[in-house]
């Protein structure tokens, strides 16, 4: 019986408690003091890993953890996965709250070479059609968005309603260091 609960533990898809480092570690940020502005732009993303497409609130950290061969990792505030693929890092977040884990928040950050990060060879895109994201300048956002961001955290939200009485909000928040964009948050909470 030992045998089988140390071999349950090396080949489990979701890895020991670990918090995220790097630029997903904004992820437990107090957002109190962040500049949000109000948008009706669509801010759900595209996210597609390899060949297949993956949605917000629907799709699970499990499957990407299947087809990415990345275990999902644990900490109090989400469990997460991070894919390192040509030069950007991605994490795919769901909170332990409501997430259960679905996907519920992407981070996206040029990558930096840490160890919370797998190496995957495939292909992966976040995309939101009409949104510049890690090429975002505070020009081009005042431009996409109707307003002029002030701040090097800025966040812009969306409400669509869905599926009869639930609400969906979209979020985006971009973190910016000397004019240029850091990361992006993307975020997706769907509540009555």
């Amino acid at each position: 019986m030992k045998y089988l609960l140390v071999l349950a533990a090396v080949v489990s898809p979701v890895g020991m408690a670990t918090q995220m480092e790097g630029f997903g570690a904004n992820y437990d940020q107090d957002a109190s003091y962040i500049a949000n502005y109000d948008t009706n732009k669509g801010l759900a993303p595209d996210v597609i890993i390899g060949d297949s497409i993956f949605v917000m609130e629907f799709s699970r950290l499990s499957d990407i953890a299947k087809t990415t061969g990345v275990p999902v990792n644990q900490s109090e505030q989400a469990s997460w996965l991070c894919l390192a693929a040509k030069g950007i890092d991605y994490w795919f977040i769901s909170d332990n709250e409501m997430g259960q884990d679905d996907l519920t928040s992407v981070a996206i950050a040029t990558s930096r070479q840490h160890k919370g990060c797998s190496h995957y060879n495939g292909d992966v895109s976040v995309t939101i059609k009409g949104v510049p994201l890690l090429n975002a300048s505070p020009e081009n956002l005042s431009s996409t968005f109707s307003n002029n961001p002030d701040g090097n955290i800025i966040q812009y939200c969306a409400d669509t309603k869905t599926y009869g009485d639930f609400t969906q909000l979209n979020c985006l928040q971009y973190f910016f260091e000397n004019k240029n964009v850091k990361g992006v948050f993307i975020s997706q909470v769907t509540s009555s």
